[in-house]
């Protein structure tokens, strides 16, 4: 089963060095790793709208300081890492919705960022998602291959100084997640993207 250790001992030894034990030992190999492996997470998930880190969700509403340019305003969640997009809620009672095929009908709904707050035309209003998922074991295998490639980046230079392992390194990274999203993007197709917000918002939460 997959865990931060083992993602980044991969990551370690992609570059040619020691593996560890565990985050806290007195070791250059732990300290790079505590320092880059969150952020690398983080910079991959953003990427792409991952099918494990995808959330879909009713947002909540708060008070509009922006109300010469939009007509509401959000709270996001604080897991959320990249908005994929906002779309209304069509039925009355919010138990049979529209389905929406795919970008070209969500991108209709324009909206700003602005921390923590979205603004946005739409009462009530869905968002779709990628959060930041930490738990290792919810990640594919391609997904941790190509997580642990681009911590490799991130770990070569402080570790070995050498810039062509860096650069060997990038080049697998880019490789990896390339599969990676191929594969991720067949599994959304065969098991459908198109599903009504009640049916998301209701299996997370």
């Amino acid at each position: 089963m997959a865990s931060v250790v083992s993602i980044c001992n991969l990551a370690l030894s992609n570059v040619g060095k020691s593996n560890i034990t565990d985050l806290t030992e007195k070791s250059a190999e732990a300290r790079a790793c505590n320092q880059f492996y969150a952020h690398t997470r983080d910079v991959l998930l953003q990427s792409y709208p991952w099918t494990a880190a995808r959330r879909t969700q009713f947002l909540a509403e708060v008070d509009n300081d922006k109300p010469g340019a939009w007509r509401y305003a959000y709270t996001l969640p604080s897991d959320c890492l990249q908005v994929r997009w906002i779309r209304p809620v069509y039925a009355g009672d919010g138990s049979t919705l529209k389905e929406y095929s795919q970008d070209s009908d969500e991108l209709k709904h324009p909206y700003e960022i602005e921390g923590q707050t979205l603004y946005g035309n739409l009462s009530p209003c869905v968002l779709r998602y990628t959060a930041r998922l930490t738990d290792p074991t919810k990640y594919s295998p391609l997904f941790i291959e190509a997580l642990s490639w681009h911590l490799a980046v991130r770990l070569a230079m402080p570790l070995t100084r050498e810039p062509k392992i860096r650069a060997d390194a990038l080049k697998v990274a880019t490789s990896a997640q390339a599969s990676a999203e191929q594969a991720d993007a067949s599994e959304t197709r065969h098991t459908s993207d198109i599903v009504t917000d009640f049916i998301a918002v209701r299996d997370h939460g």
